[in-house]
């Protein structure tokens, strides 16, 4: 199988090979990150003048963290017994692979509580330090 993306541990920065290891995200972050949101919501939603529908970038600046998508080998997991949700690398070897594990992913709701979106954008433009390509790919903008 010809691999066109590589995931790489997040502890010791080596490749992650087949069976090794999987890109993870620990569920009880995300749980607080929406937690989170939710209230910056509320609190920033009271801030605003009547008829008034964005916030400052200023504001902004104040927003909460996503939960962060990990990958590690099996050997390096800080917690191995995290209620997390798993992908196993092997499954996250090709441009294809990602767009359904993105298609998939889409329908869960805590999604956007987590950094997949600056996962894929790294991958892309070839900066991931998680997931990333063999081989730099085209990009048409």
């Amino acid at each position: 199988m010809t691999h066109e993306l590589l995931a790489i541990c997040d502890a010791c920065k080596k490749p992650v090979a087949d069976g090794k290891g999987s890109l993870w995200v620990d569920m009880s972050e995300v749980d607080q990150a929406t937690v989170n949101r939710r209230a910056w919501e509320q609190l920033e939603g009271q801030r605003l003048a009547p008829g008034i529908h964005g916030y400052s970038a200023e504001s902004l600046m104040t927003y909460p963290e996503s939960a962060r998508w990990h990958v590690h080998h099996v050997a390096c997991d800080p917690a191995p017994n995290a209620n997390a949700y798993a992908i196993e690398v092997h499954r996250c070897r090709t441009w294809a692979d990602l767009v359904l594990w993105t298609a998939h992913l889409m329908g869960k709701a805590w999604l956007s509580d987590t950094d997949w979106e600056d996962l894929l954008e790294a991958a892309g433009q070839s900066t991931g330090t998680r997931i990333t390509p063999v081989v730099r790919p085209t990009l048409n903008h």
